[in-house]
């Protein structure tokens, strides 16, 4: 039991009479008293045979350790994130049918680069690419565009030749799509292959949104996609749908209308998840950019948490995105291969062709492997909050160590004296742990 210290991973606060304790280390969450406060406080000077059985029991808990047991954590986590970015058993494919799209919104990154639909032979090249990953079993197919739904026929032609697959199974299908299309004929699409998760955007209320995400005659397209969430929610109801609300500085404060209106319209539906897609700052913007920083997201997420909105518990983290996984890769109409989803249309950017099953921008694909998460990065190993920094995006790291952009890459609970990290966490004991303490007190 000696040379045992504060863990680097534990955290402790009071909020009134409540002593409370979190570990980032197991993420866990630990009502306590004054005492054990400080008999974890000054670990290395209460460390005597009259509090063995204490020290024992914080020391399971992982609250007080020692420097190599707090080291540990770091090489589990990177051991855990190294075998999951190198496994070949599974396949991920973001597949973009087309880069066209149907409406025209004035920012869009999408709107001076090449449209195409793909071709019957590109479609088939994607099919035996699919198969030269023999060592795959799972196969997980996210639709992207463009907007997808431009390219029906390619979805239908792909899911059909997927479904004879024999040494692959499709256990995830997704996709991302403005919502206009899905009506009509276009429902049917997925009887077969029912989607397990679907994505749409919102950019705020109605009359915002009417603004932004228009169609080319510069009609508004809020109706018509809440229309066509009516209709799919009915036709797959076991389908997971996610209402990205796309927010900034101008706009923040409509995020718990649209959340309210959407929630109120499908009452009965439990896999129904509306979130903020908040637009993040880069440093070499002006300092009036509507985009926010990571002080202006913890203020609007504080704001929203008093309001209902049910932000959940950290989660550890020990993966990356498709930019950081080998056999991940975001493939578009013309069947040339990317790492990261932002990455569509820039040459410069194209890691390889499915016509050569492999890759060919050896120097990217290594760069978005070895520098794209913080877990890999040298200057995160002591930081308190490493198991559970989920601010992290490859592209953004990427472009902060090669480009020199400002990106705000650390966790945004990351302070001094990490008052939002305690204001967060005892919200979270306040709106969950009491409540069911409440519940229980009920039962006696």
């Amino acid at each position: 039991m000696k040379n045992l210290r504060k863990s680097r991973y534990c955290f402790l606060f009071n909020r009134g009479n409540d002593f409370l304790a979190y570990t980032t280390a197991t993420n866990s969450f630990y009502k306590i008293n004054s005492y054990v406060a400080e008999l974890i406080e000054n670990v290395n000077i209460c460390n005597d045979e009259t509090n063995v059985n204490e020290l024992e029991t914080l020391h399971k808990l992982k609250l007080v350790t020692t420097e190599e047991e707090d080291d540990d954590v770091v090489n589990l986590l990177r051991m855990r994130y190294l075998v999951r970015s190198y496994s070949q058993d599974s396949l991920s494919i973001t597949l973009l049918p087309t880069m066209s799209c149907n409406l025209k919104c004035p920012y869009c990154f999408e709107k001076n680069k090449k449209t195409c639909v793909m071709s019957h032979e590109t479609c088939d090249k994607v099919v035996e690419f699919i198969k030269s990953h023999s060592c795959a079993k799972n196969l997980s197919l996210t639709w992207y565009g463009g907007e997808p739904m431009i390219g029906t026929n390619v979805i239908k032609y792909i899911l059909s030749k997927i479904n004879e697959l024999e040494h692959i199974k499709l256990n995830f299908h997704g996709m991302v799509t403005n919502g206009t299309l899905l009506s009509g004929e276009n429902l049917q699409i997925f009887r077969k292959h029912p989607l397990n998760s679907i994505q749409i955007t919102l950019d705020g209320n109605k009359s915002t949104h009417d603004t932004k995400r228009i169609y080319a005659n510069g009609n508004g397209s809020y109706d018509k996609i809440i229309e066509n969430l009516k209709s799919f929610v009915d036709a797959y109801p076991d389908t997971n749908v996610s209402i990205r609300v796309n927010i900034d500085k101008n706009n923040a404060d409509e995020f718990m209308t649209v959340y309210e209106t959407v929630k109120e319209l499908f009452p009965e539906k439990k896999n129904l998840y509306v979130y903020p897609g908040i637009l993040k700052f880069c440093g070499k913007q002006n300092a009036d950019s509507p985009f926010m920083m990571n002080k202006d997201v913890v203020k609007i997420k504080a704001e929203f948490r008093k309001r209902g909105y049910p932000f959940g518990f950290p989660n550890i983290i020990e993966c990356g995105c498709c930019a950081t996984y080998l056999s991940s890769y975001v493939i578009g109409p013309e069947g040339e291969i990317y790492k990261c989803w932002e990455d569509v249309g820039e040459k410069s950017l194209v890691v390889g062709n499915i016509s050569d099953k492999k890759y060919t921008n050896i120097p990217l694909l290594a760069n978005f492997m070895m520098h794209g998460s913080h877990i890999l990065e040298e200057d995160c190993k002591e930081c308190p909050l490493l198991p559970v920094c989920s601010n992290d995006c490859a592209r953004n790291r990427l472009d902060n160590k090669f480009m020199g952009s400002g990106y705000e890459l650390c966790s945004i609970y990351k302070s001094k004296d990490y008052e939002e990290l305690f204001d967060m966490l005892y919200d979270y004991y306040q709106t969950y742990v009491k409540s069911k303490q409440s519940k229980c007190e009920k039962c006696i």
